[in-house]
């Protein structure tokens, strides 16, 4: 595993969430680029002050394509478990065409994330008064574990809270295949999940959380990937004393999805920040990015096709695939099962 020099400036790009990263210039400006109604909704000092890790994800996903040089008018851009990310809309503003995919029509409790209504109306899930281009976005409804698409197809692959829900450790080895394979040569993948600070693995149910150990494991050391700069997964005294509780999360997620029908990230709002480290019992996580190029030459070892897939300590399960959103969901669900909702 060897890191590349990728003008990266003086953002690591492989890190975890910090509520420090707020207030550094360089995500700021991705933060205010990508989400300017935010300035208007939550005032200049946006995001000081309104520490959100959804949107840290979206601007480590936007600032390290671009640093790699992958963000052009010529690049395809694929979205796996994308469901309504914001992510999606900002980058039509930025390549030739985004492919978001998910579960859109598998009706099975994730409509508030991947509703069925991004294949007809996407513009249901972006605020009109922030610039898109429609017509450069194309939305499918596809399995992330079998991506319909050819070999070194897309310049760049994003993936943003969603592998954490594919399953098991060989399932999450799938996803990671098939986007290897659908990346050019020289393409990025950036890919946001959850990352265990403190507990057993493998997380909750439904929901892996990752330490380092499996992060090199599973996620980089099986496909020979270029880290775009250092890697390094450390999180922050500040950061740690910010943690919430996901069970009080929880109640808010359920209550701006019973209002609206399904999570609009421009009119989602915290009772408290930072919402940076959370916790549920035992286990305590946040945030993690990760930038990783396909190499251009094909690296002189076993090829991943011929791997078998890691075993990383601790995870094991079922989840649901291709699945985007917050961990709280999953909490939330099963308390509407229990309350006898659908």
């Amino acid at each position: 595993m060897r890191p590349i020099d990728d003008n990266s400036d003086t953002v690591s790009w492989n890190r975890l969430c910090n509520v420090e990263d707020f207030a550094d210039p360089a995500i700021q400006r991705v933060m205010r680029d990508v989400f300017p109604h935010e300035i208007v909704r939550f005032g200049e000092r946006y995001p000081e002050g309104v520490e959100y890790r959804k949107h840290w994800e979206v601007a480590m996903a936007v600032g390290s394509l671009d640093a790699a040089g992958v963000l052009h008018r010529d690049a395809d851009v694929l979205g796996v478990g994308a469901g309504n990310e914001p992510t999606i809309f900002h980058l039509t503003n930025r390549v030739g065409r985004v492919f978001a995919t998910d579960l859109y029509l598998a009706n099975e409790g994730w409509e508030d994330s991947a509703n069925a209504s991004m294949l007809s109306h996407p513009e249901r899930h972006w605020p009109p008064s922030t610039p898109w281009e429609p017509r450069r976005l194309v939305v499918q409804h596809m399995d992330a574990l079998d991506v319909r698409y050819e070999d070194d197809t897309f310049d760049a692959v994003f993936s943003s809270s969603s592998i954490e829900h594919f399953g098991t450790a060989a399932d999450v080895h799938r996803a990671l295949a098939e986007i290897h394979r659908v990346l050019k040569p020289g393409g990025v993948l950036s890919i946001s999940t959850e990352f265990r600070l403190d507990g057993p693995g493998p997380g909750l149910p439904g929901v892996l959380m990752f330490d380092d150990h499996d992060v090199r494991t599973l996620f980089i050391d099986p496909f020979d990937w270029q880290p775009v700069g250092p890697v390094e997964f450390r999180a922050s005294p500040a950061s740690l004393a910010t943690e919430q509780r996901l069970v009080d999360l929880s109640a808010e997620v359920t209550a701006h999805v019973d209002q609206r029908g399904f999570i609009e990230f421009h009119q989602l709002d915290w009772a408290r920040y930072p919402h940076v480290v959370l916790r549920h019992e035992d286990r305590l996580w946040t945030s993690m990015h990760l930038a990783l190029r396909k190499p251009t030459v094909e690296v002189a070892a076993t090829p991943w096709r011929d791997r078998p897939p890691p075993r990383a300590r601790g995870i094991a399960g079922r989840a649901a695939r291709s699945r985007p959103g917050l961990a709280a969901r999953r909490l939330v669900r099963s308390a509407r099962r229990r309350r006898g909702r659908s």
